[in-house]
């Protein structure tokens, strides 16, 4: 850990001279509202219709502006927001007039759906006024929930956040109305009697492909572009929030499991009562949280993969404790702009804690806490998991701090431990990194970590510097990350170590103009190659992608790829075919298609073909959703790859299924299906969610689990659980 405080002492030198820099900024100044401040016994019903007089009183929030389809243009269909607020809430009053309602597109109504196909209505909150951090909630003419938290303007939102809040939509004769409740309860704030948050609006009438904001309309930025929101003003003497939650859960639940090769089986008691979360709000800004043997069955299963690759498959976290203000334990090489590719390192992947293969391990308990204090942003865990089945009790614990800079920057530092309880031994990592946005477009980023396990203490550094330009024209991204043989982040997460990573990407976006019937088209190289700290060329990836956005919202795009990889050990790429060491170079060539959001069957495709090592491979992903009506949906997901080598020939399947039943957005069902013929395992997954309040649920989940690779039997197990939360507020 030796080189850490030098490093930090020279980051911190880079950032103060970077601090002179000012950021320049290109359009309008954004708008203010000061909303309406009312008794407690005005709020309004939660019921959709605006008839209140309070909402005759307050103010408007009004001429939205177009980013899409006509940066700049007002926006086709008028949009009115009417904002008042209590002790305890801010409510937000919705008039969205539309010229055809009987075209309105309302057909989601589960929680947390990204709302993809339907009209919505979305609010950003930044309760910090930092420019960087911020809330987010959606809701479409159903009335239907989904809520994120953005840290610092991430590429991607932590969708899986959950909160209290209200929302009631209805259409009628001029368009669609809905009436927004969020409880200060449910925010973290500034700790002042006076508070100016950020604030932002957007309307996307999807059967005109329309996207429109209050504030930040430049297609350079997206809604969660924090820094470009508007400002709500003069919010007098707020309620403090929530103070003590206290969230217990009690499961009732079987599993029917096999005996050993008898064909037999026996009953296993699954019930269980612990403490899911108890929420203390120390301040307005630092909010620490305590769990009790907590039990995650209710949480969605993982998607069913092939892997193709020599690395790990990465996973994201869905399990509620560790979701709020993840955000801030982000540290790593994260930043590649590509959904569709994990993370090459992080430092802290909370998925390591309580799971192993996918398989739970229990925990004893945990404690986190997070917070913003004078510019600067904290998390801690630390977290127990018990001894099972051979396997040793282990402790997590980390330890993140962030200072803001500039607008949207800022300097950190991080240090995770994992430690066998039972057995000793440690693993350590420590490292500190920034993020410096200038001129709005250009980002550089860098970070330097070592850790410590052992006696492994060469080769033991991980590092990246990058930069980036992105804009809605143009994106440029260089960067090198160079992982050491002995870098370790046992609390993290490490595609492949003792390697250089280079990439150059060059990606141009032009629009044709506004009468085409393309409204953008997409051209990207990439350029990627991977060499071993022992001076050899391990893999080299050059790509070259075209596609274009139609007006109407579908997607055309192919592309060709051109691979060396050197193995240095054979590489079982299924476990009947093992593919020799030595060096491959092989071409692809892929298709794909993402049909519009907007009918009752939509969906995407990926199609590529060509080489694969000393082979061939026929590849096709296809992932189709229906749509029937609000109540019932089903979404796809399947795989197929079919390859030919000269050591065998072998076709690798996963399908995945969701079929959706919604008898109203509070009673939801879903059924997933999944086959994976390379580990010949089927599942069925079947949840029932009853929300009886907001924050609080029954659940009902059946589980059954078949594995075809057992000569004896292909019977592997059922389980039937109940669980049951409630939450005292204090």
């Amino acid at each position: 850990m030796r080189y850490v405080p030098l490093s930090l002492l020279i980051l911190l030198g880079l950032s103060s001279l970077l601090v002179k820099v000012a950021e320049a900024r290109s359009h309008l100044p954004p708008p203010s509202i000061t909303p309406l401040r009312i008794s407690g016994n005005e709020a309004p019903l939660i019921d959709g219709h605006l008839d209140e007089a309070i909402w005759a009183r307050a103010p408007i929030a009004g001429n939205f502006i177009q980013r899409d389809p006509r940066e700049g243009e007002p926006a086709t269909e008028q949009t009115e927001v009417r904002i008042v607020y209590s002790d305890s809430a801010i409510f937000f009053g919705v008039r969205c007039f539309d010229s055809a309602p009987e075209k309105i597109m309302a057909r989601e109504l589960r929680r947390d759906d990204i709302l993809e196909n339907d009209d919505v209505f979305r609010i950003l909150l930044d309760t910090y006024h930092d420019h960087r951090n911020g809330y987010i909630f959606s809701t479409n003419a159903l009335g239907t929930r989904m809520d994120a938290i953005v840290t610092d303007e991430n590429f991607n939102m932590n969708i899986q956040w959950d909160e209290k809040w209200s929302s009631v939509g209805r259409v009628d004769a001029k368009g669609w109305t809905i009436e927004i409740s969020i409880p200060f309860k449910s925010l973290r704030s500034q700790n002042s009697d006076v508070q100016t948050w950020g604030l932002n609006f957007e309307r996307v009438i999807r059967r005109k492909n329309e996207q429109t904001y209050w504030a930040g309309y430049p297609r350079d930025y997206n809604f969660w572009t924090v820094s470009q929101a508007g400002h709500l003003e003069q919010l007098d003497r707020i309620g403090a929030g929530l103070r003590l939650r206290i969230k217990p859960y009690v499961i009732g639940g079987v599993s029917q499991l096999p005996n050993d090769h008898s064909g037999s089986t026996y009953l296993e008691n699954n019930s269980q009562v612990g403490i899911e979360d108890i929420k203390i709000a120390i301040t307005p800004s630092i909010t620490a949280d305590i769990t009790v043997n907590p039990d995650f069955a209710q949480a969605e299963v993982d998607q069913s993969m092939v892997n193709m690759t020599r690395f790990s498959l990465f996973f994201p976290e869905k399990r509620e404790f560790f979701l709020e203000g993840a955000g801030i334990f982000d540290f790593g090489a994260a930043r590649t702009g590509r959904r569709s590719r994990p993370p090459e390192v992080i430092a802290f992947y909370s998925r390591r804690i309580g799971l192993q293969d996918s398989n739970q391990i229990p925990i004893l308990g945990g404690a986190k806490l997070t917070g913003d204090i004078d510019g600067f942003q904290f998390g801690a865990i630390n977290m127990q998991t018990r001894s099972q089945e051979g396997l040793a009790g282990s402790n997590f614990g980390v330890l993140r701090i962030k200072r803001r800079l500039l607008k949207r920057s800022y300097v950190g530092g991080i240090v995770t431990n994992a430690s066998m309880t039972e057995e000793g031994g440690a693993n350590r990592v420590a490292g500190i990194d920034g993020n410096f946005v200038l001129f709005d477009k250009l980002t550089l980023f860098g970070f330097f970590a070592e850790s410590e396990s052992g006696d492994k203490k060469d080769s033991n550094q991980a590092y990246q510097g990058q930069a980036r330009w992105r804009s809605d024209t143009v994106e440029v991204d260089i960067h090198r990350l160079s992982i050491g043989k002995n870098f370790s982040p046992e609390t993290g997460y490490i595609r492949r170590n003792d390697t250089t990573k280079h990439l150059v990407r060059f990606g141009w976006r032009p629009r044709p103009g506004n009468k085409s019937w393309i409204r953008q088209y997409h051209l990207t190289t990439t350029h990627t190659w991977f060499t071993s700290h022992r001076d050899f060329m391990e893999t080299r990836r050059n790509e070259v992608f075209g596609g274009m956005t139609l007006e109407r919202g579908d997607f055309i795009g192919m592309g060709a790829r051109r691979e060396y990889q050197f193995l240095e050990k054979p590489f079982d790429v299924h476990p009947d075919v093992s593919i020799p060491m030595g060096s491959y170079e092989f071409s692809q060539a892929t298709m794909f298609v993402r049909g519009a959001r907007k009918g009752r069957v939509t969906g995407q495709f990926r199609g590529s073909a060509g080489q694969f090592y000393n082979g061939n491979i026929l590849m096709a992903d296809a992932g189709p959703i229906i749509r029937l009506n609000q109540h019932f949906s089903v979404n796809a997901s399947i795989s197929l790859n079919k390859v030919t080598l000269p050591m065998g020939n072998f076709t690798a399947q996963a399908i995945n299924t969701r079929f959706n039943y919604n008898f109203s957005n509070r009673l939801l069902t879903d059924t997933t299906v999944q086959y994976n013929n390379v580990r010949d395992e089927f599942a069925v997954n079947f949840r029932l969610n009853f929300i009886y309040r907001p924050g609080d649920d029954f659940f009902l989940v059946y589980n059954e689990g078949r594995d075809y690779t057992d000569p004896h039997s292909n019977f592997t197990n059922r389980t039937l659980l109940v669980k049951f939360t409630h939450s005292f507020d204090f």
